[in-house]
């Protein structure tokens, strides 16, 4: 009696489950066959409709534009296309973007039902054209503005059709090239993603840190109570031997070596001196760097896919400077950026000239903040820094007839002339752009032992400028190194026209590859946090 009763609750339960649909696997190819046949039948005025009532839709005016150009007829009628686009989209997050912000979990509870209705069918269609142009538009040009979270950008973007790509990923069924096509090329992004797939899997087994305190500065040969902690720390991060220790909280010479080179590390003022700087990257664990990595992918969507054949490449908060050319690395120096108060503008521009015994005509900003409030206090301040000063019209003016304490003190130019005590040194490399930014020499030489180089009011001391200079030129026989040392020597300003193409990109990334490892240095303009903070809540 029991069988008896037991086989037709089975049977029951079967026809009930069935009444549901047939759940498959969303990335099946099964399942991309069965949603193109299910979506080839689906009806125009569905797929109308959707459009103008789907609140979910997030490209409505672009795809009313497609959809309307083919009588609302369905797209993804393909199995094979929509196959290779959803194994794509799927892998967003390997980009440090997010497979839920493209319609993620519904187009996989779609494509897990094996005969869709019309209805559903026609929605499909839509998420798929709508995934498709969002998740294209963020691996082009980034999920955020940088125009929004930058004071200074400048960077500018060749336009992509998004449209015409969909109709090539659908005709050929392949999307694979589409979006490698659309993706950074630059390896330093590559190197990234095998980061953050390496920190995505650190981070979800992440031990809890200790954090340490922030606090007063920590010098050598001083007491204090985060000496243990800092000293274990750094044990766990293999820049101190386990066996080392510190009894008491003394800030020992052992330690101090351990902390220079840890400092040195991630680009912060190698002095031994543990301040908060220091602290906060002793406290960044799997979680924090896998962030970081996040804000750096993020980062490089946003900048020129062509960096060009021969280039010169700034990268701010580490403060150096490389040459490439046709792929190689021909050229290495230090340089000393913006101050995080005046900081370097992230933009790209080409050189057309150098200026050899520049001399300096005071910026706004330096003007307002710097000299006039120098004059007011000391009156021989222009004669003791070889500075004249021109009227609006360009006249030379007697500085003892002027009231610089008044307002009409702005409406002066000054200028420093050219000589060994010029900020700008012997020579500058100009590329004009809007920012009045440009690379140059510096009777400062010192400050290029410094580890931390956020120094300057924005422009970019290069050390070792008169050899740069002279590399840029070299292809010009009349202008070898020879002839600008004798120009120098001469005291005259001269100017030299550079007839081949070179540009100079002033970026800002605190996260790549080295090897097998995953460099992170300190993010000197506070950058990062904005961004990933951004891209996980969005």
């Amino acid at each position: 009696m029991k069988k008896l009763f037991f086989y037709p609750l089975m049977i029951l339960f079967i026809g009930l489950n069935s009444c549901e649909g047939e759940k498959g696997e969303p990335g099946s190819r099964e399942s991309s066959e069965a949603a193109g046949k299910s979506i080839a039948n689906a009806s125009p005025d569905g797929i109308k409709t959707r459009i103008s009532s789907d609140n979910a839709i997030f490209e409505g005016g672009t795809l009313e534009e497609i959809y309307s150009q083919r009588d609302y007829k369905s797209l993804w009628t393909s199995g094979d296309a929509i196959h290779s686009f959803y194994n794509r989209l799927k892998e967003s997050d390997e980009e440090g973007l997010k497979f839920t912000d493209y319609h993620g979990q519904k187009i996989d509870s779609l494509l897990s039902i094996n005969d869709l209705d019309e209805e559903n069918a026609a929605h499909l269609d839509l998420l798929l054209s709508d995934a498709f142009l969002t998740y294209a538009q963020h691996l082009y040009y980034g999920k955020l503005d940088p125009s929004e979270l930058h004071k200074f950008w400048g960077i500018n973007r060749k336009e992509k059709d998004f449209s015409s790509l969909l109709a090539r990923g659908l005709d050929d069924k392949d999307f694979e090239s589409v979006f490698n096509e659309l993706e950074p090329e630059h390896q330093v992004y590559h190197d990234l993603k095998k980061s953050l797939a390496e920190y995505k899997e650190l981070k979800e087994n992440e031990s809890p840190i200790n954090k340490i305190p922030r606090g007063e500065l920590i010098k050598p040969g001083e007491s204090d109570s985060r000496i243990s902690a800092i000293t274990k720390r750094l044990q766990e991060l293999q820049f101190l031997e386990v066996n080392s220790s510190n009894a008491d909280s003394t800030y020992s010479e052992t330690l101090l070596e351990a902390v220079k080179t840890f400092q040195k590390s991630k680009s912060i003022q190698t002095d031994g001196i543990i301040g908060n700087s220091t602290i906060d990257e002793l406290n960044k664990g799997p979680r924090d760097i896998y962030n970081q990595i996040l804000a750096n992918l993020e980062r490089w969507r946003w900048y020129p896919r062509d960096l060009g054949e021969h280039y010169i490449l700034v990268n701010i908060p580490h403060f150096k400077l490389a040459v490439i050319k046709e792929g190689d690395t021909v050229r290495q120096h230090n340089v000393i950026a913006g101050a995080k108060e005046r900081p370097t503008p992230i933009f790209s521009d080409t050189v057309n000239h150098l200026v050899i015994n520049p001399t300096w005509t005071v910026p706004p900003t330096i003007k307002s903040e710097d000299i006039l409030p120098k004059m007011a206090a000391d009156p021989s301040y222009l004669r003791k820094n070889n500075m004249i000063v021109t009227g609006p019209n360009g006249e030379r003016v007697n500085p003892s007839k002027v009231n610089w304490s008044s307002s009409d003190a702005m409406n002066y130019n000054f200028m420093q002339q050219a000589g060994p005590s010029n900020p700008l040194g012997r020579v500058k490399i100009m590329y004009p752009n809007k920012y009045l930014i440009y690379l140059h020499d510096t009777p400062a030489k010192s400050l290029f032992g410094q580890t931390q180089r956020a120094e300057s009011s924005g422009c970019v001391r290069v050390e070792n400028a008169i050899d740069l200079s002279a590399y840029i030129v070299e292809n010009q026989p009349e202008w070898q190194k020879d002839r600008i040392e004798e120009t120098i020597q001469s005291g005259e300003t001269t100017t030299v026209n550079v007839d081949r193409p070179i540009q100079v990109h002033h970026l800002y990334w605190t996260a790549w590859r080295a090897g097998n490892e995953t460099v992170i240095i300190n993010d000197v303009y506070d950058l990062d946090e904005q961004i990933y903070t951004k891209l996980i809540l969005d």
